[in-house]
């Protein structure tokens, strides 16, 4: 009896410490999983901004065009640019104007990105894509804007710079969400992923 005692008591020890090598393992990949996950979401929003910005100017017809077909308003390169939201218009398939109204392929001729307040389906800050929803829970860097704009000389331009001397932007922002351990939960850790770029006007 003592024997199968001491046998169980050992074993008892070996099935604690696999379990708590199993629970430390399971932890840290869902650790890694997460940080995975808000990196890819953040390069993916990243990646459309850049695609539109790099856009912008772009005049299929080779002269500034209308902001409707028939109007009087010219389009603009950049029509709104601040530390938190920029505007920018381009002719992507050359009918003459940049409403991005009246088919799929133009929905990138007029596009607004603007770090706003959560809504019911996106939690924290987010940046909005023209009203909707591309990435949540953003995070701007301390020391650091959303948009950051320089001139051809590369001279910071400030947060309200004048739109006709914008010839790069920065664009900066993290995602952050919370560690999904029962250890990071506990002790308010967060996971956090930054990505950023520059982005020079082609056009």
């Amino acid at each position: 009896m003592a024997e199968l005692l001491v046998a169980a008591l050992f074993g008892m020890i070996v099935i604690a410490t696999l379990y708590g090598f199993f629970r430390e393992q399971l932890f840290h990949l869902l650790a890694q999983e997460t940080k995975t996950a808000t990196l890819e979401d953040a390069r993916g929003a990243l990646d459309m901004m850049v695609r539109d910005l790099r856009n912008a100017g772009s005049w299929g017809t080779g002269t500034v065009p209308v902001t409707v077909s028939g109007g009087s308003t010219p389009c603009s390169r950049v029509v709104t640019a601040t530390a938190t939201s920029v505007r920018v218009q381009a002719d992507l398939n050359g009918d003459g104007d940049c409403d991005g109204a009246t088919s799929p392929a133009e929905t990138g001729e007029d596009v607004t990105y603007d770090l706003s307040t959560a809504t019911s389906t996106c939690p924290g800050s987010i940046i909005r894509r023209n009203s909707n929803c591309l990435i949540a829970n953003v995070v701007i860097p301390t020391g650091s804007s959303l948009f950051t704009y320089y001139d051809s000389s590369n001279t910071d331009l400030g947060s309200s710079p004048t739109v006709t001397s914008i010839k790069r932007v920065k664009i900066a922002f993290s995602v952050q969400v919370a560690e999904p351990t029962p250890e990071g939960k506990a002790a308010g850790r967060n996971i956090t992923s930054t990505v950023s770029s520059s982005v020079e006007f082609r056009n």
